[in-house]
């Protein structure tokens, strides 16, 4: 291959590179703003709690081998501020006071979950209802799995405990995590100052010392996981329920991450589409079972009890997470939209000033801990596995140039077909552009692109919500049962689904309309930097637009016929405000979902709407029998007419027949009167005689013969005939039958 070649596709490499790593930086800058405060303010309280409770005094309580020292240091982990690193000598310490085996595998579960720092990391990046699903899931896995171990105890198939001292590597804490007492004569603000100094020394100190690896790592393997994993990846790939559940449990049984540093991971996987459950498992898994926890239960409580512990915490993670599943469909919710928008959100100032913080503290304590120089530990060791020294001068400098080369490449940007970019420096719009191509900036962080899709048809929905595999028209339980949104607060969703699609019409009555509303961006930079929010905007008109066109129409127009006008009605009305607020969008339909009666009355109106249609079906049925009648009244009176017309013809044409006749007969009468008077009463005789028997008695001596039809029916045909004599006397032998 030519060298021109070589070095266009390591150029294109290098540039891909730095496109992925701008976007790598800034989704960990972004999870790190969002996480910032509330970790700044979960660690004061840990170490609050530190100074201020007296574990020594707390862990006499739970050397009994019942329940109720289980569920006691299950409990106990709440206030205890430590991570899944520094619970293992604590645990080893509290094993060491007599605790029981039970009581000291509840304390390991519980302990690095139900702290303050990870309960306000998750209530900072995903939801209420997972920051209290977390926690929950931790207490109830701790106390099943203790539990457990308590009866295997009872019952004498526990095994023999483990040594209860563990040597330096078998963990990774370091540090230095006693306090001391507080002075015996302090008293008033020289008391509480001496309480906020130690609180704050042992938060960011101790306990910041044993977080910081791990929430490096978290946020860089929630950075790559943002620009390697394709959206929607666990939706199209990974099957959702007990798939996805095995496949977080396969990943996060053996790799030990803490329970905060796990947060931002399970934001970027739910982002991508992973199923909240899925997730939870994750979560509990990665804490609980990870290689150096699974060593010290082993060596400290013994194998048997590891065994139990590992089929505790693995079987509560698999059925919480079900159940956490089933409940977010309940509710309505789709995490992965709130973690999307968490991992692409914009940057507030106080969230900023917050990442400073966070960044600075984090820098300094590995510093303090030697970070650096354990890391490149580390990737010696790789590189010794392979027999290749990374860390020689030349792959450093190598190393060194391919990092400059990517950060430099930072400085070119992308712009894809059907898309507008602008080009913010420092938080402002410096250049726009309109065409697709490769454009050129300063490098990360001085200059950032933003891009924005503006041939995609988006949609808002109003009074459903729709989730994949499901029916977009229902309602979720839970919201349909309010009518306020006040009544459910801890609801993510911020808005209340039933109150949303009721209306009130023309004649006072409350309908329930679910609708959506499709539009698209007629003007790029109005919709990205002119609107807040540009879905709340659409939704507010068209709930203002629709409520507008309903309440000038009665309940029947709307739910059985009219539908469309309407839909054409506020369609125009929700352009019309949308023009005049200068906002950049075109609405291309406005479509009713569907419509009914409010939740409380819904079936008295169904029945209402039934009689409404019965009514018009009845109604349509006799037109229609009316239109059938009044066609075969209108048919039969012409055929009476034309048979009535028929038969005049016929009766007059038969009287003048018989007129002409008689006319006829009354000459020839006139003309031979006798003839013509025996004709007509030997036509008399045959019409009278015809069923008659008839006996003649003829004498020899008169000339007449009887003729007979052929046919001897009776007809007319049939005659008596005058025959005269034959000149001589002779008659005819053969008369005619």
């Amino acid at each position: 291959m030519p060298r021109q070649w070589n070095i266009a596709i390591l150029l294109i490499l290098i540039l891909g590179l730095g496109v992925l790593f701008q976007d790598s930086v800034w989704a960990i800058l972004t999870l790190a703003a969002e996480s910032g405060p509330y970790l700044l303010i979960g660690f004061a309280l840990a170490g609050f709690l530190k100074i201020i409770i007296p574990q020594q005094r707390v862990f006499k309580y739970l050397g009994s081998n019942t329940f109720t020292s289980v569920a006691f240091a299950s409990l106990l982990g709440i206030p205890i501020p430590l991570c899944s690193c520094s619970v293992l000598p604590v645990a080893t310490t509290l094993r060491q006071s007599g605790a029981s085996r039970g009581a000291t595998t509840s304390f390991l579960i519980s302990t690095p979950e139900t702290g303050l720092d990870s309960i306000g990391i998750t209530y900072a990046l995903l939801d209420p209802i997972m920051t209290i699903a977390r926690p929950l899931a931790a207490l109830t896995t701790a106390v099943v799995t203790g539990t457990l171990v308590t009866a295997l105890e009872q019952l004498g198939w526990a095994g023999e405990p483990g040594s209860s001292s563990l040597d330096a590597d078998d963990c990774c804490d370091e540090h230095d995590h006693d306090v001391g007492d507080l002075p015996s004569g302090a008293t008033g603000w020289v008391r509480s100052r001496e309480i906020a100094r130690r609180s704050l020394a042992y938060a960011f100190g101790p306990l910041m010392d044993d977080l910081t690896p791990w929430l490096i790592l978290g946020f860089l393997i929630s950075g790559l996981i943002v620009i390697a994993v394709p959206d929607n990846f666990f939706t199209l790939y990974v099957p959702a329920g007990w798939a996805a559940y095995l496949l977080m449990l396969v990943i996060g049984t053996p790799i030990y991450i803490c329970a905060a540093a796990a947060t931002p991971v399970a934001v970027a996987l739910i982002a991508k589409g992973l199923d909240p459950g899925a997730a939870l498992v994750l979560l509990l898994v990665g804490p609980a079972t990870n290689a150096t926890t699974m060593l010290v239960i082993g060596r400290l409580l013994g194998k048997r009890i590891l065994v139990v512990h590992l089929i505790g915490v693995t079987g509560c993670a698999l059925i919480l997470g079900a159940i956490l599943d089933a409940i977010y469909p309940l509710l309505g919710i789709d995490l992965s939209t709130i973690a999307a928008e968490v991992v692409h959100r914009g940057l507030s100032p106080v969230a900023v000033v917050a990442a400073a913080i966070l960044i600075v503290l984090l820098v300094r304590s590995a510093i303090r801990i030697r970070l650096m120089p354990q890391v490149t530990q580390g990737i010696r060791r790789l590189g010794e596995r392979f027999g290749v020294d990374l860390l020689s001068p030349g792959k450093r400098l190598t190393a060194v140039i391919i990092l400059g080369l990517a950060y430099g490449s930072t400085s070119f940007s992308i712009i894809g077909p059907g898309e507008a970019g602008w080009v913010m420096r420092f938080g402002r719009v410096v250049r726009t552009v309109s065409e697709p191509g490769l454009i050129m900036h300063l490098p990360t962080p001085f200059d950032r692109v933003a891009r924005l899709q503006t041939q995609a048809v988006r949609r808002v929905e109003l009074g459903f919500f729709r989730e994949t595999g499901g029916d977009e028209n229902a309602l979720p339980w839970a919201m349909s049962q309010s009518r306020d949104a006040e009544d459910m607060p801890w609801i993510s969703m911020r808005r209340n689904l039933a109150a949303e699609a009721e209306m009130i019409t023309g004649e006072e009555n409350i309908l329930s309309i679910k609708y959506a509303v499709h539009f698209d961006i007629r003007d790029p930079y109005a919709y990205r930097y002119r609107l807040a929010d540009p879905d709340g905007l659409v939704r507010a008109f068209a709930s203002w637009a629709l409520r507008q066109a309903v309440a000038q129409r009665s309940a029947f127009d709307i739910l059985v016929a009219h539908r469309a006008t309407l839909e054409r009605e506020c369609h125009a009305i929700l352009q019309r405000e949308l023009d005049a607020m200068d906002s950049g969008l075109r609405v291309m339909a406005v479509t009713l979902q569907d419509v009914h009666a409010a939740l409380p009355v819904h079936e008295a109106f169904r029945d209402v709407a039934s009689a409404l249609e019965d009514k018009a079906r009845r109604t349509r049925q006799a037109q229609g029998y009316r239109s059938e009648a009044l066609a075969l009244a209108r048919a039969e009176a012409y055929a009476l007419m034309q048979t009535a017309a028929g038969y005049q013809s016929e009766v007059v044409n038969r009287a003048t027949g018989q007129g002409r006749a008689f006319v006829s007969r009354l000459d020839a009468y006139r003309s031979h009167p006798d003839l013509t008077r025996l004709r007509l009463y030997f036509e008399t005789l045959e019409t009278a005689l015809t069923e008659a028997r008839t006996t003649f008695l003829l004498g020899d001596d008169v000339a007449v013969e009887l003729w007979k039809s052929r046919n001897g029916n009776g007809l007319p045909g049939d005659m008596l005939k005058s025959v005269l004599p034959e000149p001589g006397g002779r008659r005819d032998s053969n008369p005619a039958k």
